[in-house]
């Protein structure tokens, strides 16, 4: 990482003048990587401004070239004054990857070429499809249980409740004849007890007419 200090101070990496003191002496740095990304530090009194915002002083703020950066709204930051880094870096990794991409077509073409001289080349797309069509068959196959499974599921879902709704309506008949039932057997124990009051008279007046003959 490359550090350039800016200010009035002639010791400074990037010079301003500023005769009336505003600028700080050592009024801001710039930080630059390797790979060309930017921050900005503010160490000044009166202010660092990117795009007329105030920065805090002491942050890193990332900048760009595309971006304005004013020192106590006094002097702008020419970039042209700032070496350009990482370009050299940028253009090697486009052209490994630019090589790359040729290399690659380059095998695709041979490939391709050497398919079509040899027969035992031509065997492995049809080896390919193959193994792609048994893929899908055993996709297909799961699904098949799968959807086999839920249904099965469903159908016994169906066959519970229809099951307890067969309970439910012969637990209800069962309890409507209970207590029919029990209505009847609660009949009978009246009809028993009137019976025995309607015969208790009887007893006492045989009673008495047995005490006459005597």
């Amino acid at each position: 990482m490359k550090v350039y200090s800016i200010g009035r101070e002639t010791g400074c990496d990037i010079v301003i003048n500023d005769s009336t003191d505003v600028i700080s002496r050592r009024h801001a740095i710039l930080n630059v990587t390797s790979m060309g990304k930017m921050t900005i530090v503010d160490q000044s009194h009166n202010g660092t401004y990117v795009n007329g915002i105030r920065i805090a002083p002491n942050v890193p703020v990332p900048v760009t070239r595309k971006d304005s950066v004013s020192f106590a709204h006094v002097a702008r930051l020419d970039w042209n004054r700032v070496p350009k880094s990482g370009e050299a870096i940028k253009y090697a990794i486009i052209a490994v990857v630019a090589l790359a991409v040729i290399a690659i077509a380059g095998f695709g073409i041979k490939a391709a070429m050497g398919g079509g001289n040899s027969a035992g080349t031509q065997e492995k797309p049809a080896a390919v499809a193959d193994t792609t069509k048994t893929q899908k068959d055993e996709d297909k196959q799961k699904e098949e249980k799968a959807e086999s499974k839920d249904d099965n599921k469903k159908d016994e879902q169906k066959a519970d409740k229809k099951q307890t709704k067969k309970d439910n309506k012969q637990q209800a008949k069962d309890d409507k004849q209970q207590k029919k039932n029990d209505s009847k057997a609660a009949d009978a124990a009246k009809k028993d007890k009137q019976q025995k009051k309607n015969d208790t008279p009887n007893e006492d007046n045989d009673k008495k007419s047995a005490g006459l003959r005597i």
